[in-house]
């Protein structure tokens, strides 16, 4: 009896420690490893439309908890490791709500506090286009707060043409932002048995300025028909127009002066534009990034993806020669979903 009670008391003694099964959420984890290149995201979803400012790599996330096809707004340190902030749409707000409400586009301001994105809302039942569409400002880690700005796209160019979507957002300031204006095309496709496959094209009609705090919009006359655009090192832009898809146009500082001079030409049509190093650098294939240096009549290139699938869009790290790059896992006809990578030019 004695033998027992002691042994009692000791188990009691000796609870200083903690309760055996408590838990608490895992600290935030870091890169991965510091190679390069190396994977960035590992989500099972969709991770794409890739911006950066400062530290932070901010993306449009296609969530598995999320229904449908609604995407969400992310944050992630540049070097890679765990999620800083994710928003998304959530769920239906009633039981008629039958909508697919996903953000893409985004793009964080020059203090980090805000993010520009694009809204698009649609049917759930079958998204073959969208019909509401706005360009929103709101706090970096709450996307879905539209007490702030929100702009209805609406334009229509000088020949008719009208405008339901932007693509390509940065901020030239505090109090504008910039996009390539155009129109989205969502289509269906027929495969061989009941399966149904969509395909998105964007019609590009030129550059655009967003004023936030008036919601007044500035088309760019020299930047009509440009489909691509990236900011220089000298305060004016590079350019990529319809009609040239393989030369680079200068834009002198400030955009908006009639001054665009030829930079040089790509070895092929521009998939995506964007500044590393300093230099305009391209997708022109599958898995082809062309740079264009200073002084060299060709340009230098190296494979980027390789032997997982098409890189989408890339954009360039500032102050360095690395930069973020949008890989699909796979080659599907109508597109594959895709992670983010870390690249550096050689």
């Amino acid at each position: 009896m004695n033998r027992m009670l002691l042994f009692g008391c000791c188990l009691l003694a000796g609870c200083d420690h903690a309760w055996p099964y408590d838990s608490s959420r895992p600290g935030p984890l870091g890169p991965q490893s510091q190679v390069v290149p190396r994977r960035l995201t590992f989500s099972t979803g969709d991770d794409r439309d890739p911006s950066v400012r400062g530290n932070v790599l901010v993306y449009s996330r296609l969530d598995p908890d999320e229904r449908g096809n609604e995407r969400c707004v992310a944050g992630l340190p540049l070097d890679g490791g765990t999620i800083l902030y994710e928003s998304c749409p959530g769920p239906p707000r009633t039981l008629a709500d039958t909508f697919v409400d996903t953000w893409i586009e985004p793009a964080l301001s020059q203090d980090g506090n805000r993010v520009a994105y694009m809204w698009q809302q649609g049917s759930l039942v079958s998204v073959l286009g969208f019909g509401t569409t706005r360009v929103v400002v709101a706090p970096a880690d709450r996307a879905g707060d539209t007490t702030g700005f929100v702009w209805p796209i609406f334009y229509i160019a000088p020949d008719g043409r009208p405008a339901d979507a932007v693509t390509q957002l940065s901020w030239v300031d505090d109090r504008t932002v910039r996009f390539i204006i155009g129109h989205e095309y969502v289509f269906k496709v027929k495969g061989g048995g009941l399966e149904r496959y969509t395909d998105t094209t964007f019609q590009a009609y030129g550059l655009a300025d967003l004023n936030i705090e008036t919601g007044t919009l500035h088309v760019s006359l020299p930047g009509d028909s440009a489909f691509q655009y990236t900011p220089a090192p000298d305060g004016g832009l590079w350019l990529v127009r319809l009609g040239a898809p393989r030369r680079v146009w200068h834009l002198a500082p400030p955009p908006g002066a009639d001054t665009a001079t030829i930079v040089g030409d790509f070895s092929g049509a521009v998939v995506w534009l964007t500044s590393v190093g300093g230099m305009p650098a391209a997708i022109v294939g599958d898995t082809l990034v062309q740079w264009l240096v200073p002084g060299d009549s060709v340009p230098r290139q190296m494979v980027v993806g390789g032997g997982g699938g098409p890189v989408h869009r890339i954009v360039g790290i500032p102050g360095s020669r690395r930069f973020i790059a949008e890989i699909e896992r796979g080659w599907d006809l109508f597109g594959d979903r895709a992670n983010l990578w870390l690249y550096e030019l050689p």
